[in-house]
């Protein structure tokens, strides 16, 4: 069974109908959002951020009905790992879900990876629109180009948290063999723990 087929199966397993849009009306977006917390990044200005953005897309389209918003959450965890993002998709199948369309403010705070790829046909699916900024509004599932635009997106992002991995050990090591700095846990047997002054960074010292 394929990636999408299990997503699938899990979804039809609440034992919901497919759904499809009401006729005529505003579309109904549901909001989804996410932040981690591993980079020091404010969670509140961070959901409020994403959310503006988001409805500032849908404007003139319809309005945002609910928020679905995962906090301490990294790109790379899967959306079925997602709490809230789990969420979401548990009621993609439900014709009383009462939300037409899905809208993200920024790309890479919903997907990485491969995972537009794995999500995509889900939505498609169950008749459930996707909206995001880098599309400059819907997605088009059936457009190549859309296809080719999101791929990059996602390999840009997968390429970004491996760049970030990269810089993270080596400052770390150069911190340890340059200036003789503690990086935590517990210290080593017979060893303890002094006074090195300030981190030299204001951030983080402060």
């Amino acid at each position: 069974m394929t990636a999408n087929e299990t997503l699938a199966a899990w979804v039809e397993r609440s034992g919901r109908r497919r759904g499809s849009r009401p006729a005529g009306g505003s579309l109904r977006f549901a909001f989804y959002g996410r932040v981690s917390t591993q980079d020091w990044q404010d969670p509140v200005s961070s959901r409020v951020r994403q959310r503006e953005q988001a409805e500032m897309l849908v404007r003139g389209h319809g309005c945002v009905v609910a928020e679905f918003f995962d906090e301490g959450e990294s790109r790379p965890v899967a959306w079925g790992r997602r709490p809230q993002a789990a969420a979401l998709v548990a009621l993609l199948s439900d014709p009383c879900r009462g939300r037409d369309a899905v809208v993200v403010g920024e790309y890479e705070r919903a997907f990485y990876g491969s995972q537009y790829a794995l999500m995509a046909p889900l939505f498609e699916h169950y008749g459930v629109q996707l909206w995001m900024p880098e599309a400059g509004g819907r997605v088009d599932f059936g457009s190549e180009h859309d296809e080719q635009a999101m791929t990059a997106l996602g390999l840009s992002s997968k390429r970004e948290i491996i760049r970030t991995s990269i810089r993270v050990r080596t400052a770390m090591a150069v911190q340890t063999r340059e200036q003789g700095r503690y990086l935590g846990g517990r210290p080593p047997y017979g060893y303890k723990l002094g006074d090195a002054g300030p981190h030299p960074n204001k951030a983080h010292a402060a």
